[in-house]
């Protein structure tokens, strides 16, 4: 008979939730990858509402992606809280970018 055991988080993964406020004991890789995507796309939308980022809006990229342009128009905020623009396959999340007012 073989005891299955569930994959352990990794160390990696265990810093991104703890600095995400995410209780890791005692939790699977799994849980933890699902407790740190619900969170991460909390946040998204969160900042997506803050900022007033919609379709048409200019937007700045702020992030440390060395491919994106610099100024873009948002064409979608997505159900998963990806930000994709117009005229670029590129897409980014709302704390990597700031809204040209």
């Amino acid at each position: 008979m073989h005891v299955h055991k569930l994959r352990m988080p990794t160390e990696k993964q265990i810093e991104l939730a703890q600095s995400l406020c995410l209780n890791t004991e005692g939790k699977s890789f799994r849980v933890l990858s699902a407790e740190i995507a619900d969170t991460l796309e909390l946040k998204a939308f969160a900042m997506v509402d803050e900022q007033g980022i919609v379709p048409g809006i200019e937007v700045e990229y702020i992030g440390t992606r060395e491919d994106m342009p610099l100024r873009l128009v948002v064409s979608t905020v997505a159900r998963n809280g990806y930000i994709y623009f117009k005229r670029t396959p590129k897409y980014c999340r709302a704390w990597d970018i700031r809204v040209l007012r």
